[in-house]
């Protein structure tokens, strides 16, 4: 597949092409040589002129076909028929050759009809000087080379090179077309990277150009040259793949594809990894409409990526109701956003001993229509893909907020509230203005809130993330680690951080009665916690024996369904006061 560099490499200028030396036809007009041999003409600004003699029109084309020119300098009188069919055949060809037309006389009909025929300059020959043609001639090859940059654009992507959307759809029609004729299938890929929008966040969108553009040249090597492939748009490509004799073919293409995408690729000095995901349809056997084959092909490559990404999957008619499904659920989720549907239930924090609760983590739920609630597990994810999680994130600290500045009237008096921020809530949304104003909106005392972020969070930009840190920190705001030992665990850099809480991971608690490497590490976080003067909180505690166990290591605090599942707002605060054991409490 051409791109559009590569197609107007022929029209380029002397500077770009890095030599001195333009090659020019005239037909029917060999006494304008004259003018490109004086002194002044053709040796300005380093340019000298090659030029190829042709008597007539066929001859004309016969040369244009075998040999590549810059400009060509026609005659409109040609011998049984006129340079403007010359033109007209030659752009029929699809050379895009500038023309130049010569004339014995001035006429403006002759003018007007050059100009609708593509000519990119017209001259009288008696009238016409080496400045003039040197001028024309420089013009034409610079009118072209941008008319012809402008249509490749209107087929092409221009940071990739590989076709675009337009392309690809068009080129779809004509493949099936031929498949009709010969009774082949073909193959649709839909590819998508996973986790591009990390390096987006993590490098920056140059180094994500960079990246496409890599991946589009992989893409190229593990194709045939009868294949098309495509940038959508993003990260998204697709490929229709020809002459693909069963789904097996298919198959060995995918695979081609997930092996070369698996390699690092080197960019300005980084190791950039990536992965893909890809949806596989076959054409006839899986649909013969064009556009509900490209729907299948995009709703395996999402079945794909929701089970990890880097591999592949065909299509079946299982996918369509589960893929509408997770549609629909994000038109929906934009919906309860905007109508502030989404609640928030509250997990509280006890002391170790599990007697006093001193906090609370506030969790999102959801429940369309009022019918039952959706899990997070299910929404999150299509939050995350649908780019809601942002929004998302911020009506749940400001609902916290102001719920939790509602309760310390009501008997929870220096109860805090604890609100996970995302990945990408951290790095895109300007998260320090966003808290702060948040604070003052709901009057709340910055002491009682608390962030609870990943350490690859944090560790993504630590510069940055530190900062932020501080200013939210100098405000009062309180810093909590949350899945602590699951991600960088950068404990030199722990020191510089200025976090107030650590939370040890539930998947450590879990073994911590009868695993040796959990125990261990629990107790390791808890005495580290200890010696930096930071709190520690242990999440998911379930029976007797694992809190008996975070007592005896004095851990701070604790929370898990043994001590209390996640509640409603007023259930919370009645559940809370009605163990009397805040001072003050009703």
């Amino acid at each position: 597949m051409q791109n559009w560099n590569s197609r107007n490499r022929a029209l380029q200028l002397p500077s770009e092409q890095k030599r001195a030396e333009l090659n020019l036809l005239l037909v029917g007009c060999h006494e304008i040589d004259r003018l490109l041999t004086t002194a002044s003409c053709g040796k300005s600004k380093n340019i000298n002129y090659s030029v190829s003699i042709a008597t007539g029109h066929e001859e004309a084309m016969r040369v244009i076909e075998s040999k590549q020119f810059d400009a060509c300098l026609v005659n409109f009188d040609l011998a049984g028929k006129t340079g403007l069919d010359l033109v007209r055949d030659a752009a029929e060809a699809k050379h895009g050759l500038p023309f130049i037309l010569l004339t014995d006389r001035d006429d403006h009909r002759i003018d007007a009809e050059a100009m609708a025929s593509g000519v990119v300059d017209y001259f009288v020959k008696d009238q016409v000087t080496a400045p003039l043609l040197r001028r024309a001639i420089r013009y034409g090859i610079e009118r072209k080379r941008t008319e012809s940059r402008l249509a490749a654009l209107a087929d092409f992507d221009e940071l990739t090179g590989l076709a675009n959307r337009t392309h690809f759809h068009r080129m779809l029609r004509h493949e099936i077309a031929v498949a009709n004729r010969t009774g082949r299938q073909l193959a649709i890929f839909f590819l998508d990277l996973d986790r591009f929008k990390r390096v987006n966040d993590d490098m920056g969108h140059m180094m994500g150009d960079h990246l496409l553009r890599k991946v589009a040249d992989c893409l190229r090597d593990c194709c045939r040259e009868t294949d098309t492939v495509a940038r959508l748009g993003g990260d998204e490509f697709a490929i229709v793949a020809t002459h693909i004799e069963d789904g097996g073919g298919a198959e060995v293409v995918a695979n081609k594809i997930l092996a070369a995408l698996s390699e690092p690729f080197m960019i300005v000095g980084h190791n950039v990894h990536t992965s893909s995901s890809i949806g596989i349809s076959l054409y006839p056997s899986d649909e013969d409409n064009i556009e509900r084959l490209l729907a299948n092909a995009d709703m395996a490559m999402y079945r794909a990526k929701a089970e990890g990404g880097n591999t592949y999957r065909y299509f079946d008619a299982n996918l369509s109701e589960e893929i509408k499904r997770k549609r629909s659920m994000g038109r929906a989720m934009r919906q309860a956003l905007d109508h502030g549907d989404f609640t928030a239930h509250y997990q509280p924090v006890f002391d170790v001993t599990g007697g006093q609760v001193i906090g609370a983590e506030a969790l999102a739920r959801w429940r369309p229509d009022g019918e039952g609630y959706i899990s997070p597990s299910e929404f999150i994810p299509i939050a995350e893909s649908d780019g809601l999680i942002d929004r998302l994130g911020e009506r749940m600290l400001l609902t916290a907020c102001k719920d939790c500045m509602a309760w310390q009237g009501q008997g929870l008096k220096d109860v805090g509230v604890a609100v996970n921020v995302s990945p990408s809530q951290f790095k895109r949304s300007g998260i320090v203005e966003i808290v702060l104003r948040t604070l003052q909106d709901s009057r709340l005392d910055p002491t009682l809130l608390e962030l609870e972020l990943t350490e690859n969070t944090v560790m993504r930009d630590f510069e940055e993330a530190a900062e932020a840190l501080q200013r939210l920190r100098d405000e009062g705001v309180r810093i909590a680690i949350d899945d602590f030992g699951t991600g960088y665990s950068s404990l030199a850099y722990l020191k510089h951080l200025p976090v107030d809480r650590l939370k040890i991971d539930q998947s450590f608690i879990a073994g911590v009665e009868n695993q040796f490497g959990d125990r261990a590490i629990t107790r390791a976080v808890i005495r580290l916690g200890n010696g930096l003067g930071i709190d520690v909180t242990a999440e998911g505690v379930e029976n007797a024996g694992q809190l008996k166990f975070l007592n005896s290591k004095k851990c701070s605090s604790v929370q898990g369904y043994f001590l209390a599942k996640p509640m409603p707002l007023e259930t919370f605060v009645e559940a809370v006061r009605g163990r009397n054991v805040l001072s003050g409490a009703a």
